[in-house]
């Protein structure tokens, strides 16, 4: 895709002498010490309406904790140009001479370098494309096409930009806005922002493309057991008089409906579909309805059945299958994953979410690229993730790290639907300790 091209694809906000994104290393300048002293206890206020007054982000995290000090319990984060709704006046200035505000749902954001009340501050302008929550990915990427330099703003050299770092070729970023700005051998550029306020070059990058398989969403006219085609080359087969006849091919990726009737000829085994032809069991992922199932799958508890050898998810509301499709897991599949590219079995709970995040956890989201802001990342217990992954379309086969990935869609779909929920305004949840929380069971 041409530089001018991706410019029109991020060219969504001007970048301006204005620019004050504050805060990006994650650390608040006005509260970086404890508390000191006893823990205060949580205030007993009101949760703020929805239409109330807002506070802000001002910088690339803003952490939200579950009582007004910096030394208590975080549970929760914002990024830069998000909103929120907050009390009407502070509940604390302790250790924070802007003010402790309560938000919606629960916490409180320390309001002064990090977060503000004044929603005319110039970082809300730079920043105000902000992540979708409707779309299969919450912002657009872009892959770099080469090796690629990483910027910041260099605010000693105005509209100017310092080299913090490199990526690899072929790295995906997020993009939210654009800039034309010098570089640091005095060239001017045109370059992208990344949500987390840093720059990369636009002629190192072109459009990347998303896959568009989905799964599908089980009720009582799509039920298991159901069947994937996941190779290419499979057919439907037409049964009669004791003999197999081909007939045409099916789409790789496709989704079969199945009776559950099977029949074996020669050996061979085949299953019913729906429309009353026949595949191969050799050739298609079958998902059966699952008869014994974990004791913990009981009432409204939501939980995640992960199958390594399949490479197939369903997720389950007690004892009901709510949806199901194809995953990729660690490409070594069953190996030690200590020592290898190998999703860990057992039973876990998500941990944090993670809107979008460059930080995976004990596995990286690809080996041989870098990920800025890989989207709808659900951390595990074990360190694992479950994360959107837009890069390729390998689903349903073993393929990467060890992480559990989604097709966008896919991942966004159960962000939404597994607890703990991540609230409006807040890009990140984190320690639900007090919340429901969704199981995942990985086995083999």
């Amino acid at each position: 895709m041409a530089p001018q091209a991706i410019f029109r694809l991020v060219a969504r906000i001007c970048m301006s002498g204005a620019l004050l994104v504050s805060g990006c290393n994650g650390k608040a300048d006005g509260v970086e010490a404890a508390d000191a002293g006893q823990e205060p206890a949580v205030p007993d206020v009101p949760v703020p309406p929805a239409d109330g007054p807002k506070l802000a982000a001002i910088a690339d995290q803003v952490p939200i904790y579950d009582r007004p000090s910096t030394s208590a319990t975080q549970i929760g984060y914002m990024r830069a140009g998000a909103t929120v709704a907050r009390s009407t006046q502070p509940v604390s200035t302790d250790g924070c001479p802007g003010g402790w505000y309560a938000i919606r749902p629960r916490g409180f954001v320390c309001a002064g370098d990090q977060a503000t009340t004044d929603l005319s501050h110039p970082t809300l302008g730079v920043m105000k494309t902000q992540p979708r929550r409707d779309a299969a990915l919450p912002y657009p990427y872009v892959r770099s096409t080469g090796p690629a330099k990483l910027f910041v703003w260099d605010r000693s050299r105005g509209a100017a930009v310092r080299e913090i770092g490199k990526l690899r070729a072929r790295s995906r970023v997020a993009v939210v806005g654009s800039w034309s700005a010098m570089d640091p051998e005095g060239k001017m550029r045109q370059l992208a922002m990344t949500p987390a306020g840093q720059f990369v070059r636009v002629d190192e990058f072109s459009e990347d493309d998303s896959p568009g398989f989905q799964g599908v969403a089980l009720d009582e006219q799509h039920k298991l057991p159901i069947a994937f085609v996941v190779k290419r080359g499979v057919r439907y087969w037409k049964i009669a008089r004791g003999e197999a006849t081909k007939l045409g091919e099916i789409e790789p990726l496709s989704v079969v409906g199945m009776t559950g009737k099977f029949r074996t000829l020669a050996g061979e085994k085949f299953w019913q579909t729906t429309d009353g032809k026949w595949v191969r069991h050799k050739d298609v992922t079958v998902v059966p309805k699952r008869h014994m199932l974990p004791d913990f799958a009981t009432a409204a508890q939501k939980w995640i059945d992960i199958s390594v050898v399949t490479g197939v998810l369903v997720a389950y509301e007690g004892n009901r299958p709510v949806f199901v499709t194809l995953v990729s897991v660690g490409q070594d599949r069953l190996g030690d994953p200590a020592t290898s590219a190998s999703t860990q079995l057992g039973t876990f709970a998500v941990s944090a979410k993670h809107l979008t995040t460059s930080r995976p956890g004990t596995k990286p989201f690809d080996d041989t690229f870098d990920v800025q802001d890989a989207p709808w990342v659900q951390e595990l217990s074990s360190g694992q993730s479950l994360h959107g992954a837009f890069w390729h379309s390998r689903f349903g086969v073993e393929h990467g790290p060890g992480n559990v990935q989604l097709s966008p869609a896919d991942a966004a779909r159960l962000f939404a639907w597994t607890d703990p929920q991540l609230p409006e305004g807040w890009h990140g949840v984190v320690n639900p300790a007090d919340v429901a929380r969704t199981l995942v069971l990985i086995r083999k």
